[in-house]
């Protein structure tokens, strides 16, 4: 049977490659994104009482990610949470290289913006790379989403911050300098950075590597020094 699935619209975010955005969503609250809808689907009547909702579930296509047509899934993977060390099955993973590469996203809602093009939604806590096709857009209702019992498997809880995360002097003359057009910025650097974005398999022994992830128009260059994310610059990307 032949499914047809067209994308509503094209969320913007502060993640504009793979490396470095939150595994999950909320990880960094102060992540923005902006969804602008498709024309057709860019009506004022669509998204009516949605600004009594504070959270939205976003589905959305892992567009740079493989899936049965381009025959990239696996069925087993390898999780992050357990140190890319242990495969599980990837029906018990949110990893993106699935059969059919389809991601959900719990995010804030923040405002409905009314423009000439119609509406906007603009949210934080995304985890979802820039320019991603969105799917569908669902209310999160508390009494029915929150499960107060539910087992988390292997997540076992909330992942612990790996990493502290300190500025240089240079780094943090650059930030605040840049936030003075993108707000939270240092915010959005530091959760990235705390969650500790770095493959598993380096396994702490990278000490002293510079890293490089760019978020918003900058090119954040870092490395671990002592088990801190040291923010060594930030240049235009």
């Amino acid at each position: 049977m032949a499914v047809q699935i067209e994308p509503i619209g094209i969320l913007y975010t502060c993640f504009k490659e793979k490396f470095g955005i939150p595994r999950q969503p909320n990880l960094v609250k102060k992540a923005p994104g902006t969804l602008v809808f498709y024309p057709e689907f860019a009506r004022e009547e669509a998204v009516r009482e949605l600004t009594g909702f504070s959270h939205v579930w976003l589905i959305f296509l892992f567009h740079k990610a493989g899936g049965s047509r381009s025959g990239a899934w696996s069925p087993m993977v390898r999780p992050p949470r357990l140190g890319g060390n242990k495969k599980v099955g990837v029906f018990a993973s949110r990893s993106p290289f699935r059969p059919n590469p389809i991601g959900m996203s719990c995010v804030a809602l923040d405002s409905v913006e009314t423009t000439g093009q119609g509406p906007v939604l603009h949210l934080s806590g995304v985890d979802i790379l820039d320019r991603t096709p969105i799917l569908d857009i669902k209310p999160y209702l508390p009494y029915s989403d929150v499960i107060p019992n539910a087992r988390d498997g292997f997540a076992d809880g909330p992942p612990k911050p790996g990493l502290g995360v300190v500025f240089s002097g240079k780094a943090q003359a650059q930030v605040m300098e840049k936030e003075k057009k993108i707000p939270d910025l240092k915010a959005v650097i530091t959760g990235m950075l705390k969650n500790d974005p770095r493959p598993a398999y380096t396994g702490g022994g990278d000490t002293g590597r510079i890293y490089g992830i760019r978020v918003f128009d900058t090119d954040v260059k870092w490395r671990v020094e002592d088990g801190q994310a040291v923010v060594i610059s930030l240049e235009k990307a």
